[in-house]
């Protein structure tokens, strides 16, 4: 296969109230780009939504890539306004607390991989998914989820996300833990009906890091697997997380694994969905894979 041309006219789209070392890691990347000769623009969001709107805009801009710097849920905002005919492909600058989408296309962290891999690596056709509810849809890349982490993306405090990075999930969860009821969702799944007491609709096999929960999940696949968690309670949860982090999640009895290309889940009127680790909507909603791939910009 013939190696892509030299991606030299670059747009970079950033959350600036990220973190001093999250900064840190993106001006590390400006620097090598400066280095390498590329003219870059540099758009900061301001607000929800701008990310996908400058996105949207640079489908007139002729740019070689638009790389979006932040973690899966800024990933996934760039990448809302960029599934269209002629679009640039979507680099990634990994600045999250999971970076869950670079670990699946097994891009490494340092600066200059990751350089290498926006300005030289091949793009590939890959099938995101879409989260309708209330009217609105929005766009993820590696997974959707209802239940207990979807109320634990819900519930997270920011401030302690920016202060703790992972380590806010793990306090988030256990809080999530002691006063979790139990919760019973209902879904069809491309026309048959299953009950879960959560459920993770996923495009990429790893899951928060780099746990496994649907290991025959794949970015390129015009499908999810979809797992779904029947047991109740929070036996249900501690046996779940614990088999997660062991490395046998998809092995547990109580756990159920589907592939699919629509589900439409129903439940307690308002419950959050969580896309790529953020609220995407609540229910009830509708996941679907995108008819049109995106172009997601990979390692060499």
């Amino acid at each position: 296969m013939d190696l892509p041309a030299y991606r030299r006219r670059l747009l970079i789209i950033y959350n600036p109230t990220a973190g001093r070392r999250k900064r840190a890691r993106l001006e590390a990347y400006l620097d090598l780009l400066e280095e390498a000769g590329c003219a870059v623009e540099y758009r900061p969001t301001t607000r929800r939504g701008d990310a996908e709107a400058f996105a949207n805009d640079a489908l007139a801009e002729r740019y070689d890539a638009v790389v979006a710097a932040g973690g899966d849920g800024t990933i996934a905002e760039v990448a809302n306004g960029l599934p269209k005919a002629g679009a640039a492909p979507l680099g990634i600058f990994p600045l999250g607390t999971a970076n869950v989408l670079a670990a699946e296309i097994g891009l490494p962290l340092k600066p200059e991989a990751v350089m290498e891999a926006v300005l030289h690596g091949p793009d590939r056709a890959i099938y995101p998914g879409f989260v309708e509810s209330g009217g609105m849809i929005r766009l993820f890349t590696i997974m959707a989820g209802v239940g207990f982490d979807a109320h634990v993306v819900a519930d997270l405090p920011p401030k302690l996300k920016r202060a703790l990075g992972k380590g806010a999930y793990v306090i988030e969860s256990m809080r999530q833990l002691v006063r979790w009821p139990g919760r019973q969702y209902r879904l069809d799944i491309d026309g048959q009906n299953f009950e879960a007491c959560s459920a993770i609709i996923a495009k990429g096999h790893f899951y928060a890091g780099r746990f496994i929960c649907c290991p025959d999940a794949r970015l390129d696949a015009p499908d999810f697997q979809i797992c779904l968690l029947r047991m109740p309670g929070k036996i249900g949860v501690l046996r779940a997380s614990v088999a997660m982090t062991l490395g046998f999640l998809p092995r547990l009895p109580e756990i159920t694994l589907l592939r699919g290309k629509s589900v439409k889940i129903t439940g307690i009127a308002g419950d959050p969905v969580q896309a790529d680790g953020d609220i995407a909507g609540h229910l009830p909603a509708s996941i679907t894979v995108g008819a049109e791939p995106l172009r997601l910009i990979m390692p060499r």
